[in-house]
């Protein structure tokens, strides 16, 4: 079988954990015709690398944004058999949302970028100066926080049926749209296309693709909301009022909340608990009447709910064992025989697709549009997930860490310095002054392998202890990127001909008299990436001493190509400059694929292909 076929049949197998479920599943090419509900579950076969998937948001039933990897995106429309492809150039994305006709892209420098279509002037929550322009062909950057004379970065986004809420770094919450009292700017009736300043001291902000309202905390630690108050599902304490600007919602701490998700006439609040709660109307706010302020739902009492999404029809909650919760179908859907009256008001556990049955390790995430739902796994960064599995294999450990209460944790040393900046003698002796206990440290040890803040409180104290400031979120990278460029600790070399070796099947006597002949390239490295990285160089090192420095790579690749590829290890990405024959360069790589035997959720093929698509 040749490589191509392998890379394709793992791809199909990757298809095999990506699953949907919704009503009229004719109208999007996404599904398959058949008759389906909420409870039966179709995979969604044309998502191709479905690991790679790192959030899906779905606003009307005719189309879907999904982002892949690190900066890419598909948009798949009705009758459409492939996805529009976009990428956001010299940008990488942080967070993609969706309302009912537009999607916001936000980038980790604070920028946003808008997918939309402009019906006949309709729809004006498209935040750009000429939205009749818009179209799905394109995505377009929001010149409000775009411009560097603005000076605005936004840290996040929310969205609520058809306007827009922009949280800056600087605390200042703007919003743009339709307004029903929800831009908090003392008008209720009066659309605004560009963005207006709502309130300031803003920590988080919420939202929902069907929402009529929007929560957002503060600094002060108090929860506030504006919005049309339907049935009560502002959270005040009646169903009566009309602010058109921010309002407290009482007995209610900042710090208390998880999430909060408005929908059509009902707002659904999680808890860091874990406990669910529900204002609004009775329709479909998992009560069977209405609640004018945020009240626990029954039947989730007992469980631990970790994630929400509601669409039009229906709400989904999923708790920490992998249970999966839900209620709707609203009964004025147009409701036929084939898919029946009966409305679920309040939660009912559904069945989760065989797959993720069989697999109660994964790590789920769901996600409603408006008439549809998904649920699909967790992304997992290819280049974590490597060094997770040299974690809790314990391979090639080259040194050991001995605590107080007379055990030792065998460890990668290079790793466990570069992460930390310090010796592993200094570490054992900062430690050992405290005499942490052996779970703790092994949360420690979470954190510097898996990148993993399980305990938050225990790592701020073996950090004071180390005397090191507290990680950020997502640091692994970083600190793969620092080592890369350290040139000083790299303890190992790659030899590599300067010339290609076409006749690879030499015997090794031949290959000792040739070698003379040709001068040899070094390429310096850390030997615990290679080890963690590559499937190849595992088997190779399980033979090598660990006396040995270097070894002769005969893959018959490139210098160029190497170099590449090497990169790729410390960092999931391909760069290929101006200096790089590209078209050499990407054939050797995509056939590196199968011979260094790299991870299969890598998404080295896509990157690959992006890079092609712009040749």
């Amino acid at each position: 079988m040749n490589q191509r076929n392998q890379r394709n049949q793992r791809n199909q197998k990757q298809t095999q954990i990506f699953y949907s479920a919704r009503k009229n599943l004719q109208i999007n090419s996404l599904f398959n015709e058949k008759e389906n509900q909420l409870q039966n579950w179709t995979q969604l076969s044309k998502i191709k690398n479905a690991n790679q998937v790192r959030k899906i948001v779905s606003g009307c039933n005719k189309h879907c944004l999904i982002w892949k990897g690190t900066n890419n995106l598909e948009f798949y429309q009705t009758n459409q058999e492939d996805p529009k492809c976009f990428t956001i150039e010299n940008e990488e994305i942080q967070d993609i949302q969706s309302g009912i006709w537009t999607y916001l892209i936000l980038t980790k420098s604070g920028k946003v970028f808008s997918l939309a279509q402009h019906e006949k002037s309709r729809y004006c929550e498209i935040p750009l100066s000429d939205p009749e322009s818009s179209t799905f062909e394109q995505i377009r950057p929001v010149p409000f926080f775009n411009k560097k004379e603005n000076n605005r970065k936004v840290e996040s986004l929310a969205m609520v049926g058809c306007s827009n809420y922009f949280l800056c770094k600087d605390g200042k919450l703007y919003g743009n749209g339709l307004n029903k009292g929800s831009l908090g700017d003392g008008t209720s009736n009066q659309a605004k296309n560009l963005p207006v300043f709502i309130f300031k001291d803003v920590t988080r902000v919420f939202g929902g693709v069907h929402g009529l309202c929007v929560f957002f905390t503060s600094k002060n630690n108090e929860l506030y909301v504006c919005g049309e108050n339907r049935g009560g599902c502002l959270g005040i304490g009646n169903s009566s009022s009309k602010p058109n600007s921010p309002v407290q919602v009482p007995n209610w701490k900042a710090d208390d909340i998880l999430d909060i998700h408005t929908n059509d006439g009902f707002s659904i609040l999680i808890t860091k608990e874990g406990k669910t709660y529900s204002c609004g109307g009775s329709f479909n706010n998992g009560f069977s009447q209405d609640k004018s302020t945020f009240t626990e739902i029954e039947e989730l009492k007992n469980q631990k709910v970790i994630q929400y999404s509601g669409g039009y029809e229906f709400s989904l909650c999923l708790t920490n064992e992998n249970e999966l919760y839900g209620w709707g179908f609203r009964p004025d859907f147009q409701p036929t025989n084939q898919y029946g009256k009966i409305a679920l008001l309040t939660p009912k556990k559904l069945n989760l697709p065989k797959y993720f049955q069989n697999n109660p390790s994964i790590k789920l995430k769901i996600t409603c549009g408006t008439h549809s739902i998904f649920i699909y796994p967790s992304y997992r960064n290819c280049l974590i997930q490597d060094f997770q599995k040299l974690f809790k294999s314990k391979l090639f450990c080259d040194s050991k860490l001995k605590l107080n209460e007379n055990f030792e944790l065998p460890i990668h040393k290079t790793l466990v310095e570069s992460r930390t900046n310090l010796q592993i003698s200094t570490i054992e002796d900062l430690l050992n002054q405290e005499s942490f206990s052996k779970e703790e440290i092994l949360i420690f040890f979470k954190w510097l392998y898996l990148d993993q803040i399980s305990n938050q409180e225990t790592l701020k104290k073996i950090f004071n202890s180390l005397n090191l400031s507290f990680p950020p979120k997502n640091s692994f990278q970083k600190d793969l990127l620092n080592l890369y460029k350290d040139e000083d600790s790299k303890d190992f070399t790659l030899l590599i001909k300067n010339e290609n070796d076409e006749d690879v099947k030499k015997d090794k006597e031949e290959e000792e008299e040739e070698e003379e002949e040709y001068a040899m390239t070094e390429i310096p490295v850390h030997k615990i990436v290679l080890i963690a990285r590559s499937g190849l160089f595992r088997d190779m090192f399980q033979n090598v001493t660990q006396e040995t420095n270097s070894v002769k790579d005969y893959s018959g690749k490139s210098i160029d190509s190497l170099e590449i590829l090497i990169k790729y290890f410390y960092t999931d990405k391909i760069e290929i400059t101006a200096d790089h024959d590209p078209l050499l360069v990407l054939e050797e790589l995509e056939d590196s694929i199968e011979y260094y035997q790299l991870n299969e959720n890598s998404n080295i093929l896509n990157q690959l292909n992006e890079i092609k698509n712009k040749l």
